[in-house]
């Protein structure tokens, strides 16, 4: 036995090597992000006062990841004036009545692109160029690429207004970061940013899916998570029973920060099986090219049949978004019978604040057994395939899945009495498509006057048209889908509405008239938007197109004359009903 004073200095030394380990992983944990960042060049804010954020980079969307940050808005009385981060040139311009709105591309010499979207206004000099290409090309929708040496930018130099165009509900500054070789987004706050968050996220509901040996799900359970003190949340219970012999987690919250009730995407999950890092999710940057494969990042089931955002803790098949870690497991867990998993998630935001929930996991016994489904058709990723229905035929390229998939595929007497053909019914089960399937039905004797008129239509839940568009092939309509539901061919023939709601008779004193155009039937993604034009005298005029609230408006650009003028307002729908309104206004 060692005397006292060994033993003493022994424990001693052993604290303080305990001490400098701990103290060693601290360290290394709070500077784990700047040295992600530290390989970044810094730029300076796109905004002169303190940045919070409305919106994070990789955030959840009804349809895709975010590829920026939103910006929110200071809120006085004075504009939100943006500006360039660094020397540069304006190498795009784009005005959209949805999407970015109106936007804005530096190019910058250290090989970054900055992207500032849903201005309301551009830089004067900017200004006035691009209106003078919108009246050469007379339209209000353009894409304009200026000269390397048209509009060269300094370093905080004003580029325009905060605003709300496009597809945007609220004033803010959509911003990007993007690689300029390639396009690539990059996630803003690697670049040196600083925002206030002392918050961690708030962990809302864990998925459960019981997975066949190829990784499909054979069933899917949620659990409500609930906050049981600091930053731990809790399933409610300390075991979970697994009813099959492998399974995936997936895990839906969201993150606040300082000063903001927003709910705003989650930066970092970390999933860990038996203190075992199974997978893990780093939102630095996503291609564009990847976007199909955000189908496979959430539980796409969820996302479309329960409207809710889960991020799957695990890599499907087919998936190649490179977000994830090397791990060999890919996320799947093994469920034993006799052994507990214990399983541990870690959700943290950029600032390294974080929140966790631990469970223990163990196989039912017996484990769940499935009712064998039935379904019509069986698809391979790498293999085309055609299904041919009576009344027409749905072609599905190669490519067309992320995995192997089952559907069940048929034609039906359609739900609809206006409907000109039966429908092609393809049932909802989550499965996402990664190329769109190509859907052709046979003409049904519709009459030549009607053919120009026709289009394929999606009837809803609530039998409701959504316009999927297409077009004449020979005797067949066609038109390329993307998502399942009962389709048929429908004909419009009525024509878009015009209701003035900024004009009258006289317009004297008044800086703008506006007008709400409208059609009966709602578009998809394919399905086309109003085409429309505005003349003075004859003579065409810039109408600005707010989509979102489907209104058009003329800011008084031109001189006229004192006296009476003639407006005329176009408007034409994708199938070619026009409507013709014409107004005279004493100016």
């Amino acid at each position: 036995m060692l005397p006292p004073f060994f033993t003493n200095l022994f424990k001693s030394q052993f604290l303080l090597f305990l001490f400098m380990l701990l103290a060693g992983s601290l360290l290394l944990e709070n500077t784990t992000l700047k040295a992600q960042s530290s390989s970044y060049p810094t730029f300076a804010p796109p905004i002169n006062y303190p940045m919070s954020l409305s919106g994070t980079f990789g955030e959840l969307r009804r349809s895709g990841f975010h590829f920026g940050i939103d910006l929110r808005s200071q809120w006085t009385d004075e504009e939100d004036l943006i500006l360039s981060i660094d020397d540069g040139f304006v190498s795009r311009i784009s005005v959209s009545p949805g999407g970015y709105g109106n936007a804005i591309y530096i190019d910058h010499p250290n090989g970054y692109t900055s992207v500032y979207a849903h201005l309301d206004q551009f830089a004067p000099e900017i200004r006035e160029w691009v209106r003078e290409q919108q009246y050469r090309q007379e339209s209000f929708q353009v894409n304009l690429y200026p000269t390397r040496n048209q509009f060269p930018v300094k370093t905080g130099q004003f580029l325009g207004t905060m605003g709300n165009t496009g597809h945007s509900f609220g004033k803010h500054l959509h911003f990007e970061i993007r690689r300029t070789d390639g396009q690539i987004p990059i996630n803003p706050l690697l670049f040196g940013y600083e925002v206030q968050d002392r918050h961690a996220p708030v962990l809302q509901e864990l998925g459960i899916h019981i997975l066949d040996d190829r990784g499909n799900t054979l069933e899917r359970t949620t659990l409500p998570l609930r906050r049981v003190g600091g930053d731990r949340f809790s399933t409610g219970t300390d075991k979970i029973e697994i009813r099959g012999w492998q399974f995936g987690l997936s895990l839906k919250g969201h993150d606040r920060m300082t000063g903001t009730n927003n709910r705003n995407g989650i930066y970092h999950i970390a999933l860990y099986v038996d203190d075992e890092l199974y997978h893990e999710i780093r939102f630095d940057r996503i291609a564009y090219s990847e976007r199909p494969y955000f189908r496979t990042h959430v539980s796409h089931a969820i996302n479309v049949l329960d409207n809710k955002r889960h991020h799957l803790l695990y890599q499907h098949q087919g998936n190649r978004l490179q977000l994830y870690c090397d791990c060999p497991t890919y996320g799947i867990i093994k469920a034993f019978e006799k052994q507990d998993r214990h399983i541990r998630i870690v959700a943290s935001d950029f600032q390294g604040n974080e929140s966790e929930v631990e469970f223990i996991a163990v196989r039912a016994a017996p484990p769940y057994e499935r009712e064998e489904l039935v379904y019509t058709h069986t698809f391979h990723p790498d293999r085309a395939k055609t299904v041919q229905l009576g009344g027409g035929s749905i072609h599905f390229p190669a490519n067309g899945f992320f995995k192997e998939e089952k559907l069940n595929i048929r034609q039906l007497p359609a739900s609809r009495e206006d409907a000109l053909s039966p429908s092609v019914y393809l049932e909802e089960t989550g499965v996402a498509f990664y190329n769109r399937p190509e859907l052709r039905i046979h003409e049904y004797n519709i009459p030549a006057d009607k053919r120009s008129k026709v289009f394929i239509g999606r009837i809803d839940d609530d039998g409701n048209i959504i316009r999927v568009g297409g077009k004449w092939r020979g005797g067949d309509f066609i038109s390329r889908i993307s998502s399942a539901g009962e389709f048929a061919l429908f004909v419009d023939n009525t024509p878009p509405e015009i209701k003035p709601i900024r004009f009258r008779r006289d317009m004297r004193g008044l800086s703008s008239m506006s007008f709400e155009i409208t059609d009966e039937l709602v578009a998809g993604s394919n399905g086309g938007q109003l085409e429309y034009e505005g003349r003075i005298n004859g003579d065409w005029v810039l109408f600005e197109y707010d989509l979102k609230n489907n209104l058009i408006e003329y800011h008084f650009d031109r001189p006229l004359e004192s006296g009476e003028h003639k407006l005329e307002i176009r408007v034409k729908d994708a199938v070619g009903n026009e409507t013709r309104r014409e107004w005279t206004f004493i100016r």
